[in-house]
């Protein structure tokens, strides 16, 4: 099958490791959606009271992956500690990681039943990151979600299926909605503006701008990078949607600008920026120069060395500086930052 064969270079098995612990709290829970049992890891800064509500990020992961190894690879809690957010690993379901070859491990983001509000893998995370808002004391409008590869096309997902519960997402070499076929194929494999039509579809009476960072490698051998670029105009197309009924404005599909990023010691990257007519950013597109299939930045142990890539930028930094620009609140027109 074309998807298992190009999924097995996207994720590589990551080896158990001993590693420093976090200075917060480190919680696993086991949560039943649709009949089955899903995982997941819940990550308590130091800094969290009770008496003032913290930003949620949900972080998810890829195939052949476990929430605590995508937490120990990619260094999130660190940042989390820093500026007093929560962290939600979700997991899959013993049955996903008896998924043959390849798919173990992952979430079901090929099958159009987990697309869709309430079924699914979609209704699983949702109903985890509810379950952390009940659990904690969260603020709604600050609910994020970021995503690598397989977690990434499940982040298009969510963002299409669920805008009334995250503020802004973050999607690391992975694709648009629905659009799982550019795996296999290429990146013409669906229309930039077909996925979008049906993002916006699926979002019903719910629709919203929801700002997007789409990250990855140049040189990607498992996403093909055009496919990743796709899912930000995916993204810019849908809010274009939300906001006129047309694709193509008011936000533009060309980036208002372009700059070239320098990172001493390691890879260079191109980011562009996408604005409306207000000069607030709604889409950002970071392309990292030489970089493979990997989570930018990250942990260095020599034992995740198939899963991240400490050459490139700190991409859980990356992530959080433009997650944290936005609250739902602040992404109604006519400016998408608060």
């Amino acid at each position: 099958m074309a998807l298992a064969a190009a999924l097995c270079l996207l994720f590589l098995p990551i080896a158990a490791q001993a590693q420093k612990p976090d200075p917060g709290k480190t919680r696993s829970v086991e949560f039943q959606s649709g009949g089955a049992t899903y995982s997941y890891i819940v990550y308590t800064p130091t800094s969290y009271s009770r008496s003032k509500p913290a930003p949620l990020l949900v972080m998810t992961h890829g195939c052949q992956t476990t929430a605590e190894e995508q937490m120990r690879a990619n260094l999130i809690n660190p940042i989390a500690e820093r500026h007093g957010f929560v962290v939600l690993y979700p997991d899959v379901t013993e049955a996903h990681a008896q998924q043959p070859g390849p798919l173990a491990r992952c979430w079901r983001f090929f099958d159009s039943n987990s697309w869709h509000h309430g079924q699914g893998d979609a209704a699983a995370i949702a109903g985890m990151t509810n379950a952390v808002i009940g659990s904690r004391n969260i603020d709604r409008q600050r609910v994020y979600m970021a995503g690598m590869s397989a977690g990434s096309f499940m982040t298009s997902i969510m963002a299409a299926a669920y805008p009334r519960l995250y503020a802004a997402v973050v999607i690391n070499a992975g694709g648009a909605y629905s659009d799982f076929s550019c795996i296999g194929t290429d990146a013409a494999s669906l229309p930039a503006s077909v996925s979008a039509e049906r993002a916006f579809e699926e979002s019903g009476d719910g629709a919203r701008v929801i700002p997007r960072l789409v990250m990855g490698g140049d040189a990607d051998g498992g996403i093909p990078p055009a496919c990743a670029t796709k899912a930000l105009e995916q993204g810019l197309r849908t809010n274009n949607l939300v906001l006129s009924g047309e694709q193509t404005g008011p936000i533009p599909l060309e980036p208002s600008s372009v700059r070239e990023v320098t990172t001493p010691g390691r890879y260079d990257s191109t980011v562009s920026s996408y604005r409306d007519a207000d000069g607030c950013l709604i889409g950002r597109r970071w392309m990292i120069h030489g970089m493979n299939h990997y989570w930018p930045g990250g942990s260095d142990d020599p034992e995740l060395a198939s899963f991240t890539d400490p050459m490139a930028p700190n991409g859980s930094k990356i992530a959080w500086r433009f997650l944290s620009k936005y609250t739902k609140r602040g992404t109604r027109m006519p400016c998408a930052t608060g």
